[in-house]
């Protein structure tokens, strides 16, 4: 490659087996090769599931993310950067723990968040709560639920914010009720708010903030004056809506996520420990898949080659199982 300086200005297009374009004011110049021999790396296949995932997260979550434009960079694109490398990706099948996801930027604390879900008679109850802490300063908590498809994107569901302010002692719930759902996953996310400026309480009291479309209202408020708010780091849960239920987390617990890559299989052993405790994962393959390892969220690390893996915990711990199809070749 190299810079090229033209009597008759800039140059663009192909000269034999030479091809010229403009860049930085510069020409340049670099010679054609139709015949790359590799031109999708595994790496490069990997990076663009891991994009293409990200960009639909953040198209899903975008009614609800809470970050301060920078500059020319907006509020997704800034969600992107921010949970990039919570996302992991091998063979072009991109995974990521909805429990990590941030969608606040937040210098707050929110206590930790519990959910329970029930069906009867064709009608499911999710309810969420916080337990409220003496230390807490959060005007309100915002509480936005999704729902898994069967693609594994998001789907916007219902938010409700609770305007009461916490209370040491007293739990604030979020209650959602769903007829005729089928099993499946859900997501909810919480974040709590302070008003740090008149302007901020006056706007929300002009609110009834019980719809999506009043949460929608208040995040354009927020975008506006976001310097009149803070806000706490999010705090998500997944439930599913078999009637599974989350128990409260415990104070000073750590928290495992395991998540399976893909279709080829499912996981277990997931859920909040005491420091120091023993715990067992477990992968178990799909029909035609087998196990190959688990590996630590956001990096190649492999940990274990073992389907059922006992580990003692001493940080939070994002595990995902590896899987692949029959008479395919072991990475």
């Amino acid at each position: 490659m190299g810079k090229v300086t033209s009597l008759y200005g800039k140059t663009t297009g192909k000269i034999g087996s030479i091809v010229f374009s403009t860049s930085g004011g510069y020409t340049i110049a670099r010679e054609y090769n139709p015949h790359v021999a590799n031109p999708n790396t595994q790496a490069q296949v990997n990076q663009r599931a891991r994009m293409k995932l990200m960009s639909q997260l953040s198209a899903s979550l975008a009614p609800v993310i809470v970050m301060q434009k920078d500059g020319l960079v907006s509020k997704r694109n800034k969600f992107t950067s921010k949970n990039f490398d919570a996302c992991y990706a091998l063979n072009g099948e991109a995974q990521i723990t909805y429990e990590n996801v941030q969608i606040t930027e937040g210098n707050t604390s929110l206590p930790a968040i519990s959910a329970a879900g029930a069906v009867a008679e064709g009608v499911m109850l999710i309810q969420a709560a916080i337990s409220a802490e003496p230390s807490a300063t959060i005007s309100r908590v915002v509480y936005c639920l999704f729902r898994k498809t069967s693609e594994g994107k998001l789907e916007f569901v219902t938010s409700q914010i609770v305007s009461t302010r916490l209370v040491a002692g007293v739990n604030q719930y979020f209650v959602a009720t769903f007829e005729d759902l089928a099993v499946a996953e859900y997501v909810i996310f919480a974040y709590g708010m302070s008003d740090t400026s008149e302007r901020a309480s006056a706007e929300y009291g002009n609110l009834n903030v019980v719809t999506a479309s009043d949460l929608a209202r208040l995040v354009a408020t927020r975008s506006i004056s976001y310097q009149d708010y803070q806000f706490t780091q999010t705090r998500a849960i997944t439930i599913a809506s078999d009637g599974t239920a989350v128990q409260p987390e415990t104070a000073g617990n750590l928290r495992v996520f395991v998540t399976a890559l893909g279709s080829g299989g499912t996981v277990s052993g997931g859920g909040s420990f005491a420091p120091g405790s023993s715990v067992t994962v477990v992968a178990t393959p799909a029909s035609g898949y087998d196990f190959v390892r688990w590996v630590k969220n956001g990096t190649n690390q492999t940990v274990s080659e073992s389907a059922s893996y006992t580990f003692t915990l001493q940080e939070q711990t994002d595990l995902i199982a590896i899987f692949t199809e029959h008479n395919n070749e072991t990475l």
